[in-house]
């Protein structure tokens, strides 16, 4: 579609941004918008507020869809996200990101209505299987020929094992501390200290509160696998997927598929299932039974935390 904000995107021959003339007819709106009222009345934030966010200031949106988009694809179109200034990144696909910008606006700034258009599209029910032909033209998958595999974050991660228990609490209220075993409510609601960032939400790359992040770090650590494996908390989940499953499904085949089903999504393979059946056959050993070890670890694979 035609952009009414015009393209603030565009370089000169050295690679500098370069306004167009849109562009800076856009910026001149915008700047008229704020001078006819100089936030007399009051303290000004409702004007400026509204400046912000008006359907003649080209960056709002162009922000918000930059970050939403990256809720779901795991890279950004501006792989700048804080930074859409002169010394900031130009987006990998400016048509597309001005496009779902515009519409963004003229759908009343809906998140829903952008949200439905994104998973909706071709572009993200790709497979994330790997192409070497394709990968040998572009490696990085800028052009976004498959689907970007992405680690859950760890507020996706929690939730997720208490859900496939069938412990996951909805309800709102005061603040929890995530890490102990009883706790079923939403990460969301994790309380987030300054001072001390939480144990589990730090080992799994939370931002630290005390500085600006404009995206989450992804790191692969020893610690992140032994948290997920031997926690207290994830010891709790493992216990309690493993009394859904005994109590939910009877015979060792039906009970391995229901576990998939709920972890997975699919179903066991042959030779998964072989695996299963061999492993719960042998007698206990320690403190878990053996279907709480087989649980738990399923719940460590990297199929339970990653989107594929």
């Amino acid at each position: 579609q035609t952009d009414p904000f015009g393209d603030p995107f565009s370089r000169d021959p050295e690679g500098e941004h370069q306004a167009t003339p849109q562009a800076s007819a856009s910026a001149s709106r915008t700047t008229n918008l704020v001078t006819r009222d100089p936030f007399a009345r009051g303290s000004g934030r409702r004007a400026l507020a509204a400046a912000i966010a008006s359907p003649a200031n080209p960056l709002t949106a162009r922000v918000m869809v930059n970050r939403v988009w990256a809720q779901f694809f795991g890279s950004h179109l501006v792989n700048t996200p804080s930074n859409f200034g002169r010394s900031g990144q130009p987006p990998s696909h400016q048509a597309l990101l001005d496009d779902l910008a515009v519409r963004f606006v003229q759908q009343g700034w809906s998140i829903k209505t952008l949200v439905r258009e994104i998973v909706t599209s071709a572009t993200y029910r790709q497979s994330s299987q790997h192409d070497t032909t394709k990968a040998a033209i572009d490696p990085a998958n800028e052009r976004l020929w498959r689907m970007n595999r992405r680690r859950l974050t760890v507020e996706q991660w929690r939730d997720s094992l208490l859900f496939v228990g069938g412990e996951l609490d909805r309800a709102g209220g005061k603040s929890i501390d995530p890490e102990k075993p009883d706790e079923r409510r939403r990460t969301l609601y994790s309380r987030i200290s300054r001072l001390g960032l939480n144990a589990m939400l730090m080992q799994f790359d939370y931002p630290d509160a005390n500085v600006h992040a404009e995206r989450r770090a992804t790191t692969v650590t020893p610690g992140q696998k032994l948290t997920a494996l031997n926690g207290p908390f994830a010891l709790a989940r493992a216990k309690a997927l493993a009394a859904r499953i005994t109590r939910d499904a009877t015979g060792t085949d039906t009970q391995i598929i229901l576990a998939y089903e709920l972890l997975f999504a699919r179903q066991p393979s042959a030779r998964e299932l072989d695996l299963g059946r061999t492993y719960l056959a042998k007698p206990a050993d320690g403190a878990m039974t053996r279907w709480e070890r087989y649980a738990q670890a399923l719940m460590t694979t990297n199929e339970a935390m990653y989107v594929d």
